[in-house]
């Protein structure tokens, strides 16, 4: 553990490790103040941060609904429990050829990815959902939900037509084999993010899985813009995922004070601006420290007054200043 300021530490971890604007909406972010408004208390100054590398998860430090980097888990406390969540006990797929129903094992928390289109380009968020696995199998799972199910932030997509199920699921060694019935229909750039979010989900699911071969209707995807016919790995994170998640209060959280403010972040000298919103009134500026040239967790604490907020988290474009909003959150205080 190495200090980096005070009353701020950083952690490694052997963990390797997704504002974000919904197509079409703008913010325009204010710079950075540097003071923090005079409604903020920051409780202990403390920030803490995780080092994640880019690679495979393991399991979410927090309870919210986005968490930090993780697979393979047990539902935690807050994980998407609600009907327009769940998938269905009966699915077009199962983990080892194409059957009529799945059975559905106990609910655990799920990894899915989205996608959100911000100022540089279609990027990657990630929240978990408590689910039901489907035989046996969390990567069957988390692609069912991902095509089928619904994600908690509203500000978060996915480009594949409802009408596309999974046909089958095999993995074999490193390699998970996903055969849809059906392919996105999108320019390049959101293809290939699209691609990417099914690449990043079922590698987050089955830990074992380092890289994708995908068939629709058994054979090569019908692509306009690129060649699928080999398998996919994940892409560099840094170009890929989003390049800060607010990781706690999860969207519609409802929280007491003080409030912890928990980010996985990338960006200039690792600087996260956060400001709390009430409409469209900032009441409260704070920041924590990530890394630069890769992603860190970081946390800290404030007290807020009773009420509804959205949360904005930023980073510095590295370049002139400005600040880019990367993700928002909206939750109450009780």
């Amino acid at each position: 553990m190495s200090t980096i300021g005070p009353g701020t530490t950083r952690r490694t971890s052997p963990d390797p490790l997704t504002p974000h604007l919904p197509p079409g909406r703008t913010h325009h972010a204010p710079r950075w103040l540097v003071a923090v408004v005079a409604a903020v208390t920051v409780i202990g100054g403390g920030t803490a941060a995780g080092i994640y590398f880019a690679s495979h998860n393991t399991t979410p430090i927090l309870t919210a609904v986005t968490t930090a980097p993780g697979a393979s888990v047990s539902a935690p406390t807050g994980a998407v429990t609600s009907a327009q969540t769940q998938t269905s006990g009966t699915a077009q797929a199962t983990a080892t050829s194409a059957v009529s129903s799945s059975v559905a094992g106990a609910a655990r928390a799920i990894p899915v990815y989205y996608i959100s289109d911000v100022a540089n380009g279609p990027r990657l968020y990630r929240e978990f959902h408590s689910l039901p696995v489907l035989n046996g199998s969390p990567a069957l799972t988390a692609v069912t939900e991902m095509l089928r199910g619904t994600p908690v932030d509203p500000d978060y997509s996915s480009l594949w037509p409802k009408t596309v199920s999974v046909r089958s699921l095999t993995i074999s060694g490193s390699v998970a084999t996903v055969d849809l019935t059906g392919f996105v229909a999108v320019g390049s750039s959101f293809e290939v993010a699209s691609v990417q979010q099914l690449v990043w989900t079922v590698t987050a699911a089955e830990s074992s899985v380092h890289s994708v071969r995908l068939l629709v209707n058994g054979g090569v995807p019908p692509s306009g813009h690129m060649d699928w016919s080999a398998p996919i790995s994940r892409a560099n994170a840094l170009d890929t995922q989003a390049n800060v998640w607010i990781l706690a209060p999860a969207q519609g959280a409802a929280v007491t004070s003080p409030v912890t403010v928990s980010v996985l972040g990338t960006g200039w000298e690792g600087n996260v601006p956060l400001q709390f919103y009430m409409g469209q009134r900032l009441v409260a500026a704070t920041h924590v420290t990530t890394m630069m040239g890769g992603f860190a967790e970081a946390q800290t604490t404030i007290q807020l007054m009773p009420g509804t907020y959205e949360l904005r988290a930023y980073n510095d474009n590295g370049r002139d200043g400005t600040l880019q909003l990367w993700d928002t959150k909206t939750f109450s205080v009780r």
